[in-house]
């Protein structure tokens, strides 16, 4: 009888296509260290920008390749900020690609270069704040609301960046920085108000994926089982 209940359980499960999950994908020791780094210098920086620090630090493995570009190493550049009049300080130029509306080209630009990480996550803040464009960032406590602020107010050029800052956000946990930092976790939270959805938890433990040739092939198995076995 026992097993013939787990044998359900388990059909059920395959049959819905849910699997358990950590709220973070598994990561290499250097995505972990990245994060660690970065996520330290984003949660600090939080308490004193008011920028989500989950927003930085997507923001940060997106432009930088995870701290490997040719910005990063050789400039403590993380977030690829150009050097325009405003900027006094360090300069490296190199080819980047751009969107022009309808493809991406190759343009050499000067950008902002630092003496370290620190230095690159707290300049990635000052412009924000500095920017009048930036505003809807500063403050906002909804990791989709801000990614889709700083891209609506002109950060990047691809047509996609809000989303896959979303993606890196969800995919490796990044907003418990923000509730280090004192932020709440709207984890999911697609409503226009700053409160989290009644019932539904900060950290969702279950995803839903598609089952696959074999799934589908052991769960045939097991209902055969179930209907010969009564």
């Amino acid at each position: 009888m026992k097993k013939t209940i787990a044998a359900i359980i388990m059909t059920a499960l395959l049959l819905t296509g849910f699997s358990v999950a950590s709220s973070a994908a598994a990561q290499t020791e250097s995505q972990k260290s990245f994060i660690a780094r970065v996520g330290a210098l984003a949660s600090a920086d939080m308490k004193r920008s008011g920028i989500l620090a989950s927003l930085t630090i997507a923001q940060a493995i997106l432009e930088s390749g995870w701290g490997t570009s040719e910005l990063a190493t050789k400039a403590n550049a993380l977030f690829g900020i150009k050097a325009d009049s405003r900027w006094s300080g360090k300069t490296y130029s190199k080819v980047s690609t751009e969107w022009n509306g309808w493809t991406t080209i190759p343009v050499t630009a000067s950008f902002r270069a630092y003496n370290s990480w620190e230095h690159s996550v707290n300049d990635h803040s000052a412009f924000l704040v500095a920017g009048t464009r930036y505003a809807a960032v500063i403050g906002e406590r909804n990791y989709r609301k801000a990614c889709n602020a700083i891209h609506k107010a002109g950060y990047a050029t691809a047509p996609d960046y809000a989303d896959r800052l979303i993606a890196l956000i969800e995919t490796y946990g990044l907003a418990a920085y923000d509730a280090v930092s004192g932020a709440p976790d709207w984890t999911g939270d697609t409503s226009t108000t700053d409160t989290p959805p009644a019932g539904k938890p900060v950290t969702p433990c279950v995803t839903i994926t598609p089952l696959t040739p074999e799934q589908k092939a052991l769960v045939t198995a097991l209902l055969k089982q179930l209907c010969c076995n009564k």
